[in-house]
Parts: C-alpha cells; structure tokens; sequence
C-alpha cells in the first residue's frame, strides 16, 4: 500500500543520505544503517516491505514470551514450531531437548519464519542470530507470529 512504497522511499533516502555524507568511512555507514533499521522496527516508523514487525533486541516487549523463553525456552520452541506449520508444539519441545538438533532446528524455524513472512534475510544470518542471540531470536520469532495474529498454529478467524 500507500504506508509501505512511503516507507521504503523514506529507508532508501536515509541509506542514501547516510552513504553521501560519510563515504571515507564505511564503517559509520554501517552503524547508521543498522540504527535506522532498530528505528524502523522498535519506534513506530514507517513499515519496510521484508522486515521483523519487531527488533531481535525488543524482548521485553511482549514480557510474558520473555519469561517463558528464560525460564523454559523449549516451550517457546515448541510454540513457534507449531505457529510456523512445521510440526506440533510437541515436536518443537522435544527437539528442542536434544543437544545440536535444537540448534538445527532452532535455524530452520528461523529460516521458515521468514519465508513465510517474506522477510529479508539470509541462513548465515539465521545462523548467527541463533547463535549469538539464541533467547532473542526466539522471543522475536514469537513476537513476530502474536503480532500477526498467528498463536496456536492457527492465524486468527474471521469476523463476520
């Protein structure tokens, strides 16, 4: 729609306006690119076509996920197994329980995620977002299904 062709012109200028005003040093490029993007997706600003609806560094936003995904994050596994419609919650939980095939699978969950949201990204991304990020990036998967309407492997019904 309107709001998004508006959002990306907006992220391009910005991009653009960033690369202009600081070409000798490629690595401030890189920082103000990645502030415009926690910007983007924390504060409000306009919607980018291929985006998190959330920031990986948002966790407490939705504080219940936080706390569960701390305290038992095979329940988040499994929860967002069954929301991205690879399995049921009980395939997520136990896969999660086993050493190296939760990170495997954590991954594929990721990878899935954002395929079926059609968010840019890419699997060494995936890979290193699990791996450094590991209770970020499922906080922010579960994040991103409650904010589309998608709990219970279910997307929501419609009203009539």
């Amino acid at each position: 729609g309107i709001n998004a062709e508006y959002g990306k012109q907006w992220y391009q200028r910005r991009v653009r306006e960033a690369v202009v005003s600081t070409q000798s040093t490629g690595a401030f490029v890189l920082v103000v690119v990645f502030t415009e993007l926690i910007y983007l997706t924390m504060e409000g600003g306009p919607a980018v076509p291929g985006a998190w609806l959330s920031s990986l560094f948002s966790c407490f936003d939705d504080i219940s996920s936080c706390l569960i995904t701390l305290i038992v994050p095979c329940v988040t596994i499994g929860q967002n197994t069954e929301n991205s419609g690879q399995g049921s919650f009980c395939l997520g939980f136990i896969l999660a329980l086993i050493p190296t095939v939760n990170f495997i699978w954590m991954v594929f969950l990721r990878n899935k995620t954002r395929e079926q949201f059609a968010i840019e990204g890419s699997l060494a991304g995936d890979i290193l977002s699990v791996f450094c990020c590991t209770l970020c990036t499922l906080t922010q998967e579960s994040r991103e299904f409650k904010m589309r309407g998608i709990e219970g492997g279910q997307p929501p019904m419609p009203r009539v």
